[in-house]
């Protein structure tokens, strides 16, 4: 699950997938509501906590940030705070303790930020590295017809401050460009392999089916951790709105939603109603190479090839 704790941020990245209506209407999500958010998906998992993710905007530029940040250390599962360090060393100080967090930075508004801020995010960056450790991930979103040196300046800071850990991602917003750019993406992980990096994937920014090639598709399996051509139809993010209302994802939120996470305790009959009420199911799942469908915010992968 995913909360989305403010739509402020100080970066403007080209693959961001928070709607305009979002950005516009500036919105936020009070500690009050966060903390009955938070402790009602502890209610509703009953057993295995699920990993929640903070999201933005940039979270941490949320009015309440403090006291959000405070309540989620005591959550017991996993929290994964997604942020660009465009933000006050002092919001980075309130992260610093958590014993259950992982921080994915976003390193693409490193690229495009302003001297100042790189030399901010640099600042946050060892700030945080000190106490996190390995628990930071750095997320890569690969915007379409990318090259390598794109990333030449971004992969030397890595490097230089030895952050192990590299998250890739596929612009969702441009997502079905992909199909054509099967070797680039391989090409680009496999460089990042043979510097001794450790890959994992974005299931939101998931690999497009037919993309690549089946030597590559092993290559790929072989050295990424979560390697996955993700089904939108079944497995898809429960994003939270700072209004409790629950879409199947970010691509939705220009649809109103009536589903509100406190109205339900059972993860069953939640799933089975944002199923029903955003016709999951009638999602086309054709290979993509073979008949895309415009559907699904273009984001539906599938097995099913011609």
């Amino acid at each position: 699950m995913n909360l989305l704790l403010t739509t402020q941020c100080l970066s403007k990245c080209k693959f961001c997938f928070v709607p305009k209506q979002l950005k516009t209407k500036h919105q936020e999500m009070s500690f009050v509501n966060f903390k009955h958010y938070l402790d009602h998906i502890n209610k509703i998992y009953k057993k295995t906590k699920p990993i929640v993710g903070l999201l933005g905007g940039e979270p941490t530029l949320a009015k309440d940030f403090p006291l959000i940040i405070s309540h989620a250390k005591t959550y017991t599962g996993g929290i994964r705070l997604y942020s660009n360090l465009i933000t006050a060393s002092s919001n980075i100080e309130y992260i610093l303790g958590a014993k259950n967090m992982i921080l994915v930075w976003n390193i693409g508004a490193y690229s495009q930020a302003s001297i100042k801020n790189k030399h901010l995010i640099i600042k946050n960056l060892l700030l945080i590295q000190k106490d996190f450790k390995q628990n930071i991930i750095a997320s890569i979103t690969l915007h379409p017809k990318f090259k390598k040196k794109d990333f030449t300046a971004i992969i030397k800071i890595l490097q230089k401050y030895n952050i192990k850990n590299i998250r890739i991602a596929l612009d969702a917003t441009n997502h079905k460009y992909f199909i054509n750019y099967g070797q680039q993406v391989y090409d680009f992980i496999k460089y990042l392999k043979d510097l001794n990096f450790t890959i994992t994937t974005s299931y939101c920014g998931h690999f497009v089916k037919c993309m690549f090639d089946n030597e590559q598709e092993k290559y790929l399996k072989d050295n990424i951790k979560n390697f996955n051509y993700n089904d939108c139809a079944v497995n898809y993010p429960l994003d939270i709105l700072p209004g409790g209302q629950v879409v199947p994802c970010m691509k939705f939120t220009n649809t109103r939603s009536s589903i509100n996470l406190l109205n339900y305790n059972s993860l069953k009959t939640l799933k089975a109603d944002i199923s029903k009420k955003f016709k999951m199911k009638k999602i086309s799942t054709i290979c993509i190479r073979c008949d895309f469908q415009k559907i699904c915010g273009k984001l539906c992968v599938n097995i099913n090839e011609k």
